[in-house]
């Protein structure tokens, strides 16, 4: 469903037990092939890529914020972030609802995490930062999750907060391939099952708002096709749109850095 305001939306949504379930499936491979790469490059031996160094980026950027201090990152991953943090100085601690991805990052890293829901999990309010990298459009109320993460915020605190950009040429491209009766398949490869919400630049500030927070800066991004599994026709093409997004500020990817009045 698309809203009037730019909001593309999932209805129904699914039920918070099926939520959970697709999480832990998307951990081990079970949702889309092409995010695989995800689960296996970013463990112990990880590669000095455009990941890693955006990763390092983001957390230079909070701690100029901030000064640094305790860190709360929601929907870990592989606990890559995590392990970064604490090798930038921050004392982190991580979310996760899959029990696999929680379990493993622990074996990989030596990282504390918590497995449940964000929004039902016990922790000690006045966090320093909260990191939500790829998150908050896997959630059914994005405005109660950013909610519950001013809650946990110290005044002055900072928010992290990146999602997939729906106005960006990736999604133009998809939208109107999905008209082709013979490209609707491929294109709609990038509307996954576990994306419930689709934001633009727009819809993203105004949530954030909404949640009490303070938009201190807004980036635009490019994925890197480095960390997904692509046959070579759908890797060239891909690139080209990327490289056309960058050119017409159009990215596909917009990351969001607020703070705590």
């Amino acid at each position: 469903m698309r809203c009037r305001c730019g909001l593309v939306f999932v209805d129904p949504l699914p039920a918070a037990s099926e939520v959970a379930l697709r999480e832990d499936e998307a951990f081990h491979g079970g949702l889309v092939d092409e995010t695989a790469e995800m689960f296996t490059a970013y463990y112990r031996n990880y590669p000095d890529d455009p990941v890693v160094r955006g990763f390092r980026r983001t957390l230079e950027r909070l701690r100029a914020i901030t000064g640094g201090g305790r860190l709360i990152d929601v929907g870990i991953g592989t606990g890559l972030l995590l392990h970064l943090a604490r090798e930038a100085g921050f004392r982190p601690l991580g979310v996760e609802i899959s029990p696999g991805a929680a379990e493993r990052a622990r074996q990989e890293f030596d990282v504390e995490v918590m497995v449940g829901d964000f929004e039902q999990s016990v922790i000690e309010p006045g966090a320093d930062v909260i990191t939500m990298a790829d998150v908050v459009e896997h959630t059914r109320d994005p405005r109660r999750f950013l909610a519950r993460a001013a809650e946990l915020l110290r005044p002055g605190g900072a928010l992290f907060v990146a999602v997939p950009n729906h106005r960006s040429t990736l999604f133009w491209a998809a939208d109107v391939l999905a008209r082709v009766p013979r490209a609707a398949p491929h294109a709609r490869r990038l509307y996954v099952p576990n994306h419930y919400y689709y934001f633009t630049p727009a819809t993203l500030a105004r949530l954030v708002t909404q949640a009490g927070l303070r938009v201190e800066a807004m980036h635009l991004e490019s994925p890197y096709l480095g960390r997904y599994r692509f046959s070579w026709p759908v890797r060239l093409g891909l690139g080209g749109l990327i490289a056309l997004g960058r050119l017409t500020g159009l990215e596909a990817r917009v990351e969001v850095y607020a703070v705590k009045p």
